[in-house]
């Protein structure tokens, strides 16, 4: 059960945005995500730490006290596809403020990932509850070190205080990834997925070596370049050639050493 919600209306957010973000602070709670889906849009929710963070397909995604575990309810206005593929704008606004704040090394790994260098720093899980609004969830690792509670994340995951000195607060990195969601809600509206995914594709300009996990069970390899403007992927083979990966076919995509 949630333990002492605090509840606050950021103000300043409606200077820049239509709209005011209702917050609440958790100590500890099983997945913000799962509370958020009860609120209503423009709500966010933020804990200290969760004991069922997930993450995509249900994968377990640790979540101790230090980091930033965040839940965001979005209003879906308009027809449903125009929201497809939100997470691609989520990324891509979320990538501005971290640049913003002096991470140059920031990127995405589609879909879903933040990566700072090689590792993994954060990552999003958007759903859509039975009310049609979007539940976005970010977790961010900051001063935990979830190795400690996993050690095969040491070669995997990093930190954010591995990289910024002094690290900004969580109450600060809230301010910014709420920030950064009503910005993708917006360019959402006006330009779709496909602004998106020329943004992105615009900072995928070297091709990386990757292995997908297709839902079939088999695998393929090729050295991605991003993505078609209806969201496929596209890798380079052995022969320079490009083929195509239709994202709903993939389960799992890892990069692989160059």
């Amino acid at each position: 059960m949630p333990q002492n919600p605090c509840v606050s209306v950021n103000e300043d957010s409606a200077t820049s945005h239509p709209a005011v973000w209702n917050r609440i602070h958790l100590g500890e709670t099983a997945s913000t995500n799962d509370v958020c889906r009860a609120l209503p849009p423009w709500s966010a929710v933020r804990a200290d730490s969760q004991t069922r963070g997930r993450g995509r397909f249900g994968r377990a995604f640790v979540s101790q006290k230090g980091g930033l575990w965040l839940s965001a309810s979005l209003p879906t206005p308009g027809p449903a596809e125009i929201w497809a593929g939100f997470s691609l704008r989520v990324g891509a606004s979320i990538l501005t403020r971290l640049r913003a704040l002096g991470l140059p090394a920031a990127r995405l790994r589609w879909p879903n990932d933040i990566l700072l260098g090689p590792r993994k720093v954060a990552g999003l899980l958007i759903e859509q509850p039975a009310s049609g609004a979007l539940v976005v969830g970010f977790g961010m690792n900051v001063l935990n070190e979830p190795w400690n509670d996993m050690p095969e994340l040491k070669e995997t995951s990093t930190r954010l205080a591995e990289w910024l000195s002094p690290v900004p607060d969580l109450e600060f990195l809230t301010d910014e990834i709420l920030a950064a969601l009503a910005d993708a809600h917006q360019q959402m509206l006006a330009g779709g997925m496909r602004a998106a995914i020329e943004e992105l594709n615009a900072q995928w300009t070297d091709p990386q070596p990757i292995e997908i996990t297709l839902s079939s069970g088999s695998t393929v390899r090729g050295a991605f370049i991003g993505l078609t403007p209806n969201g496929h992927l596209q890798l380079l083979d052995q022969t320079g050639s490009v083929f195509l990966v239709e994202h709903p076919t993939v389960e799992r995509l890892r990069e692989l050493e160059g």
